[in-house]
């Protein structure tokens, strides 16, 4: 495509692939459990991380601690795990408990004031720490940490337990509760109405286990229940639909839905309501082996793989560039048109930074583009217009790629483009002897 008398374009061939891109904040994720009042091997400890998983639920079992405070040593090592995992660079799902063998009554402080302490001694923690937590999971209590069989799940407990975490978190974490119904307990229907919603998420450990996900949905309608009750199988997903538009939504596989987990329709559409955004590697495993032997019934570059690949591959955002126009303006500029699609489940959570690099033999030179990739919302294109000036480049030829990295760490966000690389390339600009 010709520019201007001076400049051609040459566009690369974009296409979509079907690799698993290791991009932060999302996918597949394993489950590290520590104790407290240990420490950690970390020479030891890293030759356990999972190959190209970006995300690892860390349990720390506090119930050592049931009838006191978290001494220093603990909370020395809770520094020490947290610290681990950001020099691996895992985002952290935090989920604190008492209980890892599902006794949660038996095994939860007989105090309810020692909750609140552990609850605050931990936020203190994650204030003073340099850690790379994107969710806390859980208030602490119930059965492995799951909110359910535990004497501290009244809405007085729970919102006091709220105010107690809530302040200790930065704007980059979310907190994660165990049911829709739990979530509407923290947040006043008025302000639901208004749209305006905290940064509170839900985690489902039941999904697919049955037709409510195994208590995660109730079987009385909104009216007959209340707001802060369980409801219907189709109002709560609808529900999850709109509160998981901007925030992680996880949890686990679990085996018990009568034969439709072998529909790949049913699974997908599921997962796509539910906004999912990571899931646990390991469980159900049963569920998972399924899912591996099931061929994705679909067209296109997906159409040989199996449920298994295409769900992990899609979990959270997957960004893919469909097209790249070059057009000439006035002025010595010239204007580039993008069209991105998402084509995961979820949107992106978190802040990003998006950049056009020219790179050529005189130097190189980036140009931020002003769009907020959380925009991308699943199965929507976008398209992001920016106008650039070419003066400055002096008679060379130069590729132009686009370059997407998280604000927060730089880490590097990948296209689903076909190559693994940091950035991707959009083609190059030649300018043409006269």
């Amino acid at each position: 495509m010709k520019i201007n008398q001076k400049w051609e374009w040459m566009p690369e061939e974009l296409q979509e692939s079907t690799e698993e891109l290791e991009n932060p904040a999302r996918g597949w994720y394993e489950i590290y459990t520590f104790r407290a009042e240990d420490g950690i091997h970390p020479q030891e400890l890293r030759w356990s991380l999972r190959e190209g998983e970006t995300l690892a639920l860390v349990l720390i079992d506090l119930g050592a601690y049931r009838d006191r405070a978290l001494g220093h040593e603990a909370l020395e090592n809770i520094r020490s795990i947290l610290s681990f995992f950001m020099q691996y660079e895992k985002d952290v799902i935090l989920r604190p408990v008492y209980d890892t063998e599902g006794k949660g009554r038996e095994r939860e402080p007989e105090a309810f004031d020692t909750v609140l302490m552990h609850a605050g001694q931990i936020g203190e923690v994650l204030q003073q720490t340099e850690h790379s937590v994107c969710i806390f999971q859980g208030m602490l209590v119930g059965s492995w940490g799951e909110m359910h069989d535990s004497r501290y799940l009244t809405p007085e407990h729970l919102r006091k337990l709220y105010d107690t975490i809530k302040p200790c978190l930065d704007r980059e974490i979310y907190l994660a509760v165990r049911t829709p119904a739990i979530w509407r307990t923290l947040t006043d229907e008025v302000q639901f109405g208004q749209g305006s919603f905290e940064k509170t998420a839900v985690f489902d450990d039941g999904i697919l286990g049955s037709m409510t996900h195994l208590g995660t949905f109730g079987t009385m309608t909104r009216d007959a229940a209340g707001w802060e009750q369980a409801w219907t199988r189709k109002e709560e997903l609808e529900f999850l639909r709109r509160i998981t538009k901007n925030t992680p939504c996880g949890g686990e596989a679990v085996l018990g839905m009568d034969g439709r987990q072998e529909s790949t329709g049913f699974v997908v559409s599921e997962l796509k309501t539910m906004h999912l955004t990571y899931l646990n590697c390991a469980h159900d495993r049963k569920v998972l082996d399924d899912w591996k032997q099931i061929s994705w019934s679909t067209e296109g570059v997906w159409k040989e793989h199996s449920l298994y690949d295409y769900v992990g591959s899609h979990l959270g955002y997957r960004l893919i560039v469909r097209s790249v126009e070059m057009k000439a303006c006035l002025c010595g500029k010239w204007e580039m048109e993008l069209e991105i699609e998402n084509t995961g489940f979820a949107a992106p959570f978190q802040e990003m930074e998006l950049f056009l690099v020219l790179e050529g033999e005189d130097g190189t030179w980036e140009f931020p583009v002003e769009f907020d990739v959380r925009q991308c919302a699943p199965g929507e294109r976008k398209k992001i217009v920016q106008c650039f000036r070419t003066g400055r480049v002096n008679r060379m030829k130069g590729h132009l790629f686009l370059k997407l990295r998280r604000k927060k760490d730089g880490r590097p966000i990948r296209f689903a483009n076909g190559k693994k690389a940091d950035r991707l390339l959009l083609g190059s600009l030649q300018m043409r002897d006269r």
